[in-house]
């Protein structure tokens, strides 16, 4: 690996756990300031809401800028707003405060859309195709550890060092994340020029990609299918399957929360352990992976023991982040960097839109059935996912060989 590759690295890190930490201080904060539940609860509302259209507006931004501009702008603009909020948390209740806190959460996180479309591109680019899945894996193991330091001792950092202390430790994450970003810069030159594209070209170009590319487009349906399951990883629906389901409390819930980071590191390890072989067979991998997952889900959902649950947890997302790798290697493989772009902040839009979406289903359908029953559909909808994407890579595959039998 080179370079700028561990800078990407080092500026993933220090976002993503800067991101965990602001997140933390200002839903503290807003609660503190209103006492009211549903206003803390728009903060996960704001938050999506934006980074979707900060997915949207990216591929406009990325016409007009050079790379490094564009990787260092969201950093700028993010640590800017955050300084305001800084000086907020010392002001007293009024409507005009909510309003310009809400606000600056709508900005940082219409900036922070931008990171993970950006990254992709930014590995496709710096790390040659054989390598591409053990740099995923790498970044993914990195991110995963330090984000589950960040959700698991960032309440502990708060209680220690109180709000303030806490949002100025994440803007030296932030100012961290940009040195790295210029250090990119050193070492690496952009691969494309600046295109003239009109405002609707820019907009709806990496959208076409999606439906007109028809392994991207496998992927994209099956990405679609697999949001709607993955709702149920959120605070509010795994604590109430461990509470209804699994009859414990919330400090079983934490266990379930460690075990799923934990294995997530462990994945990332053992596909980073095991990339050379795994670079050659990618789409089978990956739907390898999913079918893993889906089992593994549906067991989650009808089991009673919590030890069982547990280890489950910890089983399962090996297989997730190994379907979740080889998605986006392959993703990384399909188009160039310009392009690759507006591909990754269409299909961002596209999934958290649907997420947004199977958060209300999934409130819906819990408060009608049951919480288990929530898990048991997730894991069918991750199963039906898996059914699509085989069948179409042996529709693929079958024609393919017929192909190649009429040529000769």
């Amino acid at each position: 690996m080179n370079k700028s590759y561990y800078s990407v690295l080092i500026s993933q890190v220090t976002t993503n756990l800067g991101f965990s930490l602001y997140t933390m201080t200002v839903i503290l904060f807003l609660h503190h300031l209103t006492d009211s539940t549903f206003l803390t609860s728009l903060v996960t509302l704001v938050s999506i809401l934006a980074r979707m259209l900060g997915s949207t507006m990216l591929p406009l931004f990325s016409t007009k800028l050079h790379f490094q501009p564009l990787l260092l702008l969201p950093q700028i603009m993010q640590f800017t707003f955050l300084l305001i909020l800084l000086f907020l948390l010392t002001e007293k209740d009024s409507p005009a405060l909510i309003f310009l806190t809400f606000s600056i959460i709508g900005v940082v996180s219409f900036f922070n859309g931008w990171f993970s479309p950006l990254k992709t591109t930014m590995i496709r680019v710096i790390v040659p195709s054989e390598s591409r899945i053990k740099a995923n894996s790498l970044l993914s193991t990195v991110d995963q550890t330090f984000q589950f330091i960040g959700w698991s001792f960032g309440g502990f950092l708060l209680a220690f060092l109180g709000k303030e202390s806490t949002l100025v430790f994440t803007l030296s994450l932030i100012l961290i994340s940009m040195i790295s970003l210029l250090c990119i810069g050193t070492v690496y030159k952009s691969p494309y020029t600046l295109k003239q594209e009109s405002f609707t070209s820019s907009l709806f170009n990496g959208w076409q990609y999606l439906f007109t590319d028809k392994k991207i487009r496998v992927l994209i349906i099956m990405d679609l299918i697999e949001s709607w399951a993955g709702v149920i990883w959120i605070g509010a629906i795994s604590l109430a399957f461990v509470q209804e389901a699994l009859h414990k409390g919330e400090t079983w819930w934490g266990y379930i929360n460690g075990a799923y980071y934990l294995g997530s590191m462990i994945g990332g390890f053992l596909i980073y352990r095991m990339s050379i072989k795994l670079n050659k067979n990618l789409m089978l991998l990956m739907l390898l992976g999913a079918s893993s997952f889906g089992f593994l889900t549906l067991s989650y959902g009808v089991v009673s023991s919590p030890t069982l649950a547990l280890i489950l947890v910890l089983s399962m997302d090996p297989s997730y982040i190994l379907r979740d790798l080889c998605q986006e290697t392959i993703f990384q493989n399909a188009a160039d960097g310009h392009t690759l772009t507006k591909i990754m902040a269409a299909r961002s839009t596209l999934v958290q839109f649907i997420f947004l979406l199977a958060i209300i289903g999934t409130g819906l359908i819990s408060e009608m059935f049951s919480i288990r029953f929530v898990y048991i559909v997730a894991g069918i909808l991750l199963l039906a996912s898996v059914i699509y994407g085989f069948s179409h890579f042996l529709f693929q595959s079958n024609r393919t060989n017929v192909k190649k039998e009429l040529d000769c």
